[in-house]
């Protein structure tokens, strides 16, 4: 235990921090407001350097600023070498602070000396000597805790099992949850540190059970890759990908609290420009929509708008009529899809040389008509050009005046409506909503690759609009490949240096495709857990998850310690995962919470849910408290909740088991157990990862008996 010596030397040391880390920042500041101060005239170069200076100290006080949270958690003394008596000492904090004369004061944790602080263990002490937890209110020191693990050189424990200050740990995960997530850079255990820090290149894939921290070791990682190499994420992002709103929304503050703000949080909709998408409850849609089929189905259809004329047409310009010819049609699309390229810049090209052709038909001769609306449509050709063809033609001046011809013909309303005809310009939404909603279409693009009953699931109906259609996660991942096929890539298309994908057990293979084109360099995190997977594709493994990536080379690592879950909820949830993974890992939890799983029976399970709910409203339980119920009970659940007065509190929500991955709360009350999802094969799925999103509580409630199976003693 550490002496009241130590507690004062680090009260001190702490404010000393805090205090230059403030001068650091008046620094910033002052230097920045000089600038700002020059007059705004002079150079270029100089109005360039300005704007440098300025971007550059935002960005410095922006990595600087903690809010709330503690600057210095931890410190390290390493063993001295044999000539010194004492060897170098290290405060670790969130970020890096020095001394005037450079020394420094506070380590990034990032920074790799900072390693050994979360790695040290008594089988590995990496040097260290001392590994000292400092607990802060701000620049108050509250308590210190030390580890001397130099005296642990021969103890015989798995580091990995044994995690360094358990005070700390437990006091972080004791903690009731909040609206958001919080960060666990004091707390970082020694496998998710190697995550944290595993090289950038590549492919990494974490495998974890609930709890074991996925999506904290995901975006300490993002910190971490930030931290080390800012220079090439300046010039591409790096993206996290959560599965839903809800999730994004949760891990919104924990890069801000880590002085992180670069970094992109989307949904796959987000992703895609969707500020929001529709769920679709229909699982085999989801799963065609989601097969690599569709692929070739999108190719085939965009080709399929690409037809030449089936009878020749007539076009009134000037004078005279112009015909363009089934053959002429043929020639143009057929040169066409022999050229590389998306769809829609071709346009252009079959517009210019058809314009060609007709200028080459009206200057060569032709019917004449004397349709008003004909000779309206001739903008840039000036009086009397048919008198003076014969006398310009051949020569430069003929060649001038068939390039005339040929532009007031591109900007005639007739000729563009045949070009729309021969080559249309596509949409992305307009191409696939007439796919879906024209069987005629579907039929011709799906021949040889869908089944007639394939094309029943795909049908919809043409109901609204297509700028009001509601389209859902699958259907943006589609729109997103069919623009590929439309349209060339733009300045405004980013793509990122890095991405990190967490709970991805469930990505589609068109997703992956996505994600692909999203990362050039293929260089990702992918995190999830194969027993959460209850999409549309049960029982794959990562290799199959990762093919549409086409990557050969991928590194494989686990989390193997529930930090969140109690023990008593992991052996509920290793009795179901058992149910439908055969052979599965059992979880290894690492606190226990007694009579923390409850199972009811009733027939008026709402209103008994609700009533216990509104017991912990009544007792002003602190935490976080989640509802899961079938998709078709939740607005009857809603309904009672607003009846019992509960509408406003902020504390509790009603969600549904696809929504809710990747989410925690300190109490679950889980309505059907069985029954969260419409079908069998995935239920067991479903109340796996309904279980455990708990950390300490969870209430079953049926309105039936309760298989003998699922009573855990």
């Amino acid at each position: 235990m550490a002496s009241q010596k130590d507690l004062e030397f680090e009260s001190g040391y702490v404010k000393m921090a805090y205090k230059r880390l403030e001068e650091i920042k008046q620094q910033i500041k002052s230097s920045m407001n000089q600038v700002l101060e020059v007059e705004r005239g002079g150079t270029h170069q100089a109005k360039v350097e300005r704007d440098v200076v300025v971007r550059s100290s935002l960005a410095r006080l922006e990595n600087l600023e903690i809010g709330d949270q503690a600057l210095i958690f931890g410190r390290i003394d390493f063993q001295p070498p044999a000539e010194l008596s004492e060897g170098e000492s290290y405060h670790i904090g969130r970020v890096s602070v020095n001394s005037e004369t450079m020394e420094p004061l506070v380590v990034d944790w990032r920074a790799p000396i900072a390693e050994a602080f979360y790695r040290a263990t008594g089988k590995d002490t990496m040097g260290v000597k001392l590994r000292r937890h400092i607990f802060c209110n701000r620049d108050v020191v509250v308590n210190i805790e030390d580890e001397w693990l130099s005296s642990l050189e021969e103890d015989s424990r798995e580091g990995y099992l044994e995690p360094p200050s358990p005070s700390a740990l437990f006091s972080a995960i004791s903690k009731p949850r909040t609206s958001y997530m919080s960060d666990i850079v004091s707390t970082i255990q020694a496998e998710q540190d190697e995550i944290v820090r595993y090289p950038l290149s590549g492919i990494l894939v974490v495998q974890g059970a609930p709890g074991t921290g996925k999506t904290a070791v995901a975006l300490h990682r993002a910190a971490y890759l930030m931290y080390t190499h800012r220079w090439r994420f300046e010039r591409q992002p790096l993206l996290v990908i959560g599965p839903s709103s809800e999730f994004v929304k949760y891990i919104s503050r924990v890069l801000p609290s880590l002085g992180e703000s670069g970094v992109e949080l989307h949904t796959i909709a987000g992703l895609c420009g969707f500020a929001e998408a529709a769920f679709e409850p229909e699982i085999q849609r989801r799963r065609l929509k989601g097969d690599l089929r569709m692929e070739k189905l999108l190719r085939k259809a965009v080709r399929d708008r690409e037809r030449p004329l089936r009878k020749d047409l007539r076009l009134a310009f000037g004078r005279k009529y112009l015909t363009v010819t089934t053959e002429m049609s043929q020639e143009l699309v057929r040169s066409m899809k022999r050229r590389p390229g998306p769809h829609n810049p071709k346009r252009k090209v079959i517009e210019l040389r058809l314009s060609q052709l007709l200028a080459e038909q009206y200057l060569e001769g032709g019917d004449l008509t004397t349709e008003v609306r004909a000779v309206t449509n001739v903008i840039s050709i000036h009086a009397g050009l048919e008198d003076q063809v014969a006398q310009h033609l051949p020569g430069e001046d003929g060649v001038e005046v068939a390039r005339e011809v040929a532009a007031a013909l591109r900007k005639s309303v007739e000729f563009q409506l045949v070009v729309e005809r021969i080559w249309p310009r596509l949409s992305a939404e307009e191409t696939l909503y007439d796919l879906f909603s024209h069987r005629a279409l579907l039929k011709l693009a799906a021949k040889d690759i869908l089944s007639e009953e394939e094309l029943d699931v795909l049908t919809i109906d043409q109901g609204v609009d297509v700028k009001r259609h509601q389209w859902s996660i699958e259907d943006v991942v589609l729109l997103d490949e069919l623009q590929t096929f439309l349209d060339e890539q733009s300045d405004d298309d980013v793509t990122f240096g890095h991405v990190i994908v967490d709970e991805a057990q469930d990505i589609s293979p068109m997703t992956a495709r996505l994600l692909k084109r999203k990362c050039p360099s293929g260089s990702m995190t992918i995190l999830g857990d194969l027993a959460q997977s209850f999409g549309p594709w049960p029982n794959r493994r990562w290799d199959d998850i990762l093919e549409p990536l086409s990557s050969k080379d991928h590194h494989m690592l686990e989390l193997s310690v529930n930090y969140r879950t109690s023990q008593e909820i992991s052996e509920l949830a290793d009795l179901i995962k058992s149910r439908y993974l055969a052979g599965s890992r059992r979880t290894k939890s690492i606190r226990s919470f007694p009579g923390g799983v409850q199972f009811i029976e009733a027939k008026d399970l709402i209103q008994r849910a609700v009533a216990d709910a509104k017991d912990l409203f009544e007792r002003k339980e602190q935490g976080r408290f989640a509802m899961i119920v079938p998709n078709k009970d939740s607005e009857a659940l809603r309904r009672e909740i607003d009846k019992e007065g509960l509408s406003e509190w902020e504390s509790i929500s009603v969600i549904g088991v696809e929504q809710v991955r990747g989410l925690e709360f300190d109490e679950v009350f889980i309505l059907e157990p069985l029954s969260l999802v419409d079908d069998a094969e995935r239920s067991l799925p479903a109340l796996y990862v309904a279980v455990t999103r708990a950390t300490n509580r969870i209430k079953i409630y049926s309105s039936q008996p309760f298989p003998n199976w699922l009573l855990v003693k």
